[in-house]
């Protein structure tokens, strides 16, 4: 048996309101989109949907990461090899990126479940994450949301059994971006719904019933890919399954459309609400169409849940106005800090610094961070023991810089005591600088703190703990 094992997923804290679109541009925007802070990127929401599906699980097990993105930070770096280092997992892992598709998500799905099945790893994760851009008063603009989602793929433990997959493809152009554009282009709307997507998603959910010897009621759920909730309802009632079969809220007016993080959060808000014995069809979309059938397992009743999904979607806060967005995604001029960074710092540190690692003193037991060779509190040298340091702590001090550039000022900057020993100096983010206490709840996020000789250069904050 082959299938999901865990998962977890990341929702940006702020949302872009469709009453504030309206206000600046005029014309019928109606609901609302999760929009990345200014220090995410597509890579940090895959990274907090993997440490997501890792809680008590051992990373060291997993030999393979695949990341799918049509929006990946890097044209020329390995995101996944990033991503893995940030989970922790073995160097000795696997590592792939899937891009240049909507489609990417379920491919690399798709070949996650083929490398366990071929035997060539035992667990696989697979993450998928998007922040794409529509030009500014475009309809793209109020449709577009941001989001990451990790799942882990194994032969133990599944709760969604992987019975079978369907795909179907063939080149049309209907929405691109090259590599010197920004902003997403598109063809005519009618041509593209009624000859690509329409035609494609219809294809792939016949192809898989028809391979898989079903019918139309046998089908518990069914989930499909939909640039918006119009497009969603209109398919809905074309496809000819029973309304039951149908998600209530397809996300796409809470979170909009999150490209590769999509379909799978659609899974996500599905599953939590699953019964055994269940089937399930996914539909993923983009120049043809990939479907995959899921039958959900006796597992998952005793699957421990952190958190859902509607949770964290309901944990939010709109943007007050349009103009903070337009900073977020850097389409204004503003000052910008340019610190010094260097490869070989990078190289260095790469253990404290993404997968956050901190040392035990031998002698007196007293946690270290940053690493260093002589011990703080009782002065032994070299007698240390790698530790992971704990994700969660309690703010001990804080103080408010007004003076430092940045897209959301002010920067709260917090000295966190960590669970478990060691002391913690970052900054601030997802929070209101009023909203700061000495001993609030904190826990660790990872994100873009600038881009310093022309690079990314990723480390940690602190955020209010979400669940």
């Amino acid at each position: 048996m082959i299938g999901i094992t865990h998962w977890g997923f990341h929702i940006p804290y702020y949302r872009l309101t469709g009453q504030v679109l309206s206000q600046v541009w005029g014309g019928p925007f109606g609901g609302e989109r999760a929009v990345a802070n200014y220090d995410e990127d597509s890579l940090t929401l895959a990274a907090e949907a993997v440490r997501a599906c890792l809680k008590g699980e051992d990373p060291k097990t997993f030999q393979g990461l695949y990341y799918a993105s049509a929006s990946l930070p890097y044209q020329e770096h390995p995101n996944a090899v990033l991503l893995a280092t940030v989970g922790d997992l073995a160097h000795e892992v696997f590592t792939a990126d899937f891009t240049g598709s909507l489609r990417a998500s379920t491919q690399a799905f798709r070949a996650a479940c083929d490398a366990v099945k071929a035997g060539s790893a035992d667990r696989v994760l697979v993450a998928a994450s998007d922040i794409r851009l529509g030009e500014p008063g475009s309809g793209f603009e109020g449709l577009l949301g941001d989001a990451g989602v990790a799942l882990a793929i194994g032969k133990e433990g599944v709760v969604a059994e992987v019975k079978g997959f369907y795909s179907y493809s063939q080149d049309f152009l209907d929405v691109w971006r090259k590599e010197d554009q920004r902003f997403l282009k598109s063809g005519d709307p009618k041509f593209m719904e009624i000859h690509g997507y329409r035609a494609f998603i219809k294809k792939a959910l016949e192809g898989l019933l028809d391979k898989m010897a079903l019918k139309k009621e046998d089908l518990s759920k069914v989930l499909f890919f939909a640039p918006d909730a119009r497009t969603f309802r209109s398919l809905c009632q074309d496809l000819g399954f029973k309304k039951e079969a149908y998600p209530q809220d397809p996300l796409l007016n809470t979170l909009g459309c999150t490209g590769n993080a999509y379909p799978f959060l659609l899974l996500i808000s599905v599953l939590e609400q699953a019964s055994p014995g269940e089937k399930i069809a996914l539909v993923s979309y983009g120049s043809g169409s990939d479907a995959l059938l899921l039958e959900i397992t006796e597992n998952l009743r005793s699957r421990n849940e952190i958190g859902t999904l509607a949770e964290q979607i309901g944990r939010k806060k709109a943007l007050p106005y349009y103009g903070r967005y337009l900073r977020f995604r850097n389409l204004v001029e503003a000052e910008r800090l340019n610190p010094f960074s260097a490869p070989p710092v990078l190289w260095r540190e790469e253990k404290q610094n993404l997968r956050l690692y901190g040392q035990k003193c031998q002698v007196c037991g007293a946690l270290q961070y940053p690493l260093r060779l002589v011990c703080w509190k009782c002065s032994a040298r070299g007698a240390f023991t790698d530790i992971r340091l704990s994700p969660r702590g309690k703010v001990f001090t804080f103080t408010t810089d007004y003076l430092v550039p940045t897209p959301n000022p002010p920067v709260v900057m917090v000295t966190v005591d960590l669970e478990g020993g060691g002391r913690f100096y970052a900054q601030m983010t997802d929070c209101e600088p009023d909203q700061v206490r000495v001993g609030m709840e904190v826990e660790l996020t990872f994100r873009k703190l600038h881009e310093g000789e022309g690079y990314n250069n990723y480390f940690w904050k602190f955020r209010p703990i979400r669940f």
